[in-house]
């Protein structure tokens, strides 16, 4: 199966792109991963979260001025919610990112941890 590339808009790594299984949003799919680009600096990371939180405050007012355009009286409260789902996705694809970092990692531990233990039973059933 061919890889899906997809691109983090989260805090951590906005506009970092990444290969993942094409099922990756349906719970994780076969689970891989693997980065598409180096990683950034911070001042670029910085730079993409203004940008991004310019976005959402131009969107936020386009809404506002499309309803204010066609009349549409409105509390607020849904401009709001919708920012704040926004803001939420992009916090969970942060905190996906950073699960399959973690989890990757963790394997890569537990097999060095295994061969060093294989080593080691060797070596002591040598003696």
């Amino acid at each position: 199966m061919v890889a899906s590339r997809w691109t983090v808009w989260a805090n951590g790594n906005p506009g970092r792109r990444f290969y993942g299984c094409p099922y990756y949003y349906q719970d994780g799919g076969c689970r891989f991963f693997a980065w598409h680009d180096n990683e950034f600096g911070e001042r670029a990371n910085s730079v993409i979260k203004e940008l991004l939180d310019d976005i959402d405050k131009l969107y936020d007012e386009n809404c506002f001025l499309r309803r204010l355009e066609h009349g549409h009286s409105f509390d607020g409260e849904l401009d709001s919610i919708q920012s704040d789902l926004r803001k939420l996705r992009r916090r969970h694809e942060l905190y996906d990112a950073e699960l399959r970092k973690a989890e990757k990692k963790f394997k890569v531990t537990m097999l060095l941890l295994f061969i060093t233990c294989v080593w080691l039973c060797v070596g002591y059933l040598k003696m």
